[in-house]
């Protein structure tokens, strides 16, 4: 329970008390708990302590802290959502500041904490995180199918502390000689050997399968061998619970349709297969990974380097800004394997163990972005496979104002002096950076590597939200309207939209947000859009008054009632909505008629003009009374009326038909009504089909489809750079928000271009899912090209990374041209399918591999 308002400090030193822990760096073992963004955004706007907020609307309570929306089904028992992400699903703050919050403004019925530790990540290159998801295993006993079973464990544990816990859970005698397997592939187990390692330093992954083998009386043990097959029901069993055999959702682009198809990953791995056409199997979150190994995998020049062996030849092992040649052996391996043959599917356990280690980021088994791995690989194979031992120093010099031919011959030259790979040889071009200063006109010049280019989209001023319009009048049913609002709009202008689509006062419309069949938020009209996320499922309500002392305007919603759940309102169902009551002298019987009356769309069997509302007592002008239909519904006790107060200790309050005036609260802010139904009433009686959105309008045409060269332009377009990126003037010796403008000199073998889809803020990540549309053959750069280079500037695509769905979880595939056959499939993990070329333009696609038309690449070894 929340303290009362005079313990409560004001909200200027609630917003520095916060702030500070906002501030505050984590440390290994502290206590971490999570909080709903949305709670913790308004409550940051209510105390002032977000400014991006616009002051307008006044300042919300933010009510009790509730956390249900971060775990599935709203179930406070059971599991976190998958795939959430910090400050955009939930926020960390540390466990004294989330007491400071209970005791300020209390919980939400049955929630507790959410309180997980932070822990050490990476092996190499440590950094504190909190561990929000631990692993879960698949445990049994010397090999015994029978003795299954699944637990959860921290990726800090080590392997001698986890063997303690399942020798506890099987009953295992100290003194009995046991040993770990991990069986991490369909033919293979690995001992765990290193009692002090941790699950995260052996690489151990979501549903991996762990057998603890003892050994028998006579000596021997259940799998002698180092290296071992075992039982087809374990790896069903492994299988079954990963992602890879799951159903694998394959998408043919260009006309949005989806087709669902089971994909097996037990089935035969060693099926002869043409080489390249080799799936990856996600062993947790790993289909980013997957779709930019398989787009690596298909650049020849890369394929046909690694394949050949060349790679060991080049291994710099002593480059202190390298992997210790570790990330380039593994990514060897696993382009070998990739390009067998023999295998229909792959494991890259070792890959992306690899990874972890220097790349802590990317060492749990959260969703992650692909381009970002694809810029540590490019970086990390590059100085492992770094000629240059030592790198020479190199001063650098100004430009002044000598021909751009010799400074960028001088530049490339001197990059080449401490950076020589096969990555520069193929991915490297030249950036020509024009800045010029606003005060004394000075130019600088420079030349700089890239090894992809960051094309902007071009950005709509608009946002497009779907809202369903809610009539208060039956029998009139909701539609759904799709509308474009100014991104710096306010809800009066989504209001005033509708209003003018539904030929309705704008001044008898609210907007709420629904989440799990109840109001998460009911909107000020001054409230800013950035309040409005489009992934919000949002109601506009129509009311028959608005801003009238003289009525309570009531949320409602919808409660099954099951004996055993104890008043659990996790039963919620339907669509919640408004009722509207007079202040004084409203009874029992008059608030059921006004539900009833609002009902008459989703009760079955009901004739709608038989229920209606008595005029001289209600708003709603020109209805007919029917007293004895009413009191029919009555006597029938279709639902029982519950008032439920959250920050109440009498949280769950049943109104009685006793005659007396019902004593409701000044302001419904954080209270509702429920209506608690018997399973049989809402079997027989409630229509589920009357939620059904009909779409009826569009506001604003599909958004444009982009060009390729739309975001080349805006890419090479001369730009003010802002106050946070200020240039230094050498001659006016300050920083200076000079003009800046990039084109582009020499373009490399292989183009990789980023279209940059996601935009990112402390506290807004949106996601531009226009399309872009680019050629599969024959992209010419001529035009963008400015340097003297005799190469050709005419490309064809080879490989596209996808990403599906939106911010913070979504799924990654990629497309590639097999170089064998000249054809172009589909990498969704473990699935490999073929697909026509004219599907592969989608506005899912995020970065594009391009090679130059001659690019010389020699025969590949796949055998």
């Amino acid at each position: 329970m929340a303290d009362d308002g005079e313990n409560v400090p004001d909200l200027k030193h609630q917003a520095e008390e916060i702030r500070r822990f906002l501030e505050m760096k984590m440390a290994k073992g502290q206590i971490w708990c999570l909080i709903d963004s949305k709670w913790f955004r308004n409550f940051k706007h209510y105390v002032g302590l977000d400014t991006t907020w616009t002051p307008h609307g006044g300042k919300k309570h933010p009510g009790p802290i509730d956390n249900k929306n971060l775990f599935e089904n709203g179930d406070l028992n059971g599991e976190l959502k998958d795939h959430m992400v910090d400050e955009l699903d939930y926020v960390l703050l540390p466990e004294s500041a989330w007491q400071l919050l209970e005791q300020w403004y209390g919980l939400s019925p049955n929630q507790k904490p959410i309180k997980k530790e932070v822990v050490e990540s990476g092996v190499f290159v440590k950094h504190c995180k909190v561990e929000v998801y631990l692993l879960k295993f698949n445990l049994c006993k010397d090999f015994d199918i029978k003795t299954q079973y699944t637990h959860k464990f921290s990726k800090a544990l080590t392997i001698r502390s986890m063997e303690k816990l399942i020798r506890e859970h099987y009953g295992i005698p100290k003194d009995t000689e046991a040993r770990l397997w991990s069986c991490f592939s369909p033919n293979a187990s690995n001992e765990l050997t290193n009692p002090d390692s941790t699950i995260q330093d052996e690489g151990l992954f979501q549903d991996q399968v762990i057998v603890i083998d003892t050994r028998s009386a006579n000596g021997e043990w259940h799998r002698p061998t180092k290296w071992l097959s075992y039982p087809s029901e374990l790896l069903s069993n492994m299988t079954a619970n990963s992602a890879a055999s799951k159903m694998v959702t394959r998408r043919t682009i260009g006309d949005g349709s989806v087709n669902n198809e089971a994909e097996s990953s037990s089935s035969s791995m060693y099926t002869s297969t043409q080489p390249g056409l080799c799936g990856l199997c996600n062993i947790g979150n790993t289909c980013f990974m997957n779709s930019v190994i398989q787009c690596m995998s298909n650049c020849p020049p890369i394929t046909q380097y690694f394949l050949n062996g060349d790679h060991y030849e080049e291994l710099n092992e002593t480059n202190p800004l390298g992997m210790r040649g570790e990330i380039a052996k593994a990514f060897g391996e696993l382009i070998k394997s990739l390009w067998s043959g023999t295998s229909t599917y792959t494991v890259p356990h070792h890959f992306k163990l690899q990874v972890g280690k220097f790349a802590p980021q990317f060492s749990g088994y959260q969703q992650q972005d692909s381009q970002e791995l694809l810029t540590f690989l490019l970086d990390g194979l590059h100085e492992d496979l770094n000629r240059i031992k030592k790198k020479p120093y190199i001063e650098f010099k100004d430009s002044d104002s000598r021909p751009d031919l010799e400074v960028s011959k001088e530049s490339w030259e001197n990059y080449q002096k401490r950076n020589n790979s096969i990555i520069v040889d193929v991915f490297h071009g030249l950036l020509k950076s024009t800045v010029i200063c606003p005060d004394c006109s000075k130019v600088s010049i420079t030349f700089d590597p890239f090894c992809y280019l960051s094309l902007p989209l071009p950005q709509s001023r608009n946002k497009y939200i779907d809202v369903t319009f809610m009539p208060y009048n039956p029998p009139a049913k909701p539609w759904l309207y799709k509308v474009a609002l100014p991104k710096k709009g306010k809800v009066q202008d989504l209001l005033d939209d509708v209003s003018r689509m539904c030929d309705v006062n704008a001044e008898n419309l609210i907007l709420a947000e629904v989440t799990k069949h109840h109001f998460r938020t009911v909107f000020s009209r001054e409230d800013s859009l950035d309040h409005v996320d489009e992934r919000d499922i949002l109601y506009v309500y129509e009311l028959p008054v608005r801003d009238n002392t003289d009525y309570h305007v009531i949320p409602v919603c919808h409660w099954e009632w099951h004996p055993e759940s104890n008043h659990n309102l996790s039963q919620l169902f339907g669509v919640p909505f408004f009722v509207v009551v007079p202040r004084t002298n409203c009874t029992f019987a008059k608030l059921y008629e006004t539900i009833i009356a609002r009902l008459t769309h989703y009760i079955n069997h009901v004739d709608n003009k038989n229920i209606t509302m008595d005029s001289e007592d209600s708003p709603m002008s020109g209805s007919e009374n029917n007293a004895d239909s009413y009191k029919d519904y009555l006597k029938m006790g279709l639902f029982t009326v519950y008032n439920i107060d959250p920050s109440s200790s009498n949280a769950v309050r049943k109104l009685h038909n006793d005659g007396q005036a019902i004593s409701f609260p000044e302001e419904f802010d954080q209270q509702y009504l429920a209506l608690q139904w018997t399973v049989d009433n809402r079997n027989k009686y409630f229509n589920n089909l009357a939620d059904t959105r009909h779409e009826r309008l569009r506001t604003s045409k599909p958004s444009s489809v982009l060009q390729l060269s739309d975001c080349m332009e805006l890419y090479t377009t001369c730009e003010k750079l802002g106050a946070d990126d200020a240039w230094f003037c050498p001659v006016c010796k300050k920083h200076q928000q000079a003009t800046k403008k990039f084109d582009l000199w020499s373009l490399p073998d292989i183009l990789i271009i980023h279209l940059k889809r996601f935009s990112y803020n402390r506290y807004k990540r949106e996601k531009i899912d226009r399309v872009v549309e680019f050629p599969i053959m024959g992209l010419d750069m001529s035009d963008y090209v400015i340097g003297k280079d005799e190469k050709s500037t005419i490309y064809d695509l080879i490989g596209v990374c996808n990403h599906y769905g939106g911010m913070g979880g979504g799924h990654y595939t990629a497309y590639a041209q097999n170089k064998l056959d000249r054809k172009w499939y589909c990498f969704d993990d473990s699935h490999v399918s073929a697909v026509f070329p004219d599907t592969i333009v989608s506005n899912a696609a995020y970065v594009l591999f391009y090679m130059r038309r001659k690019t010389p690449v020699r025969a590949m070894d796949v055998h």
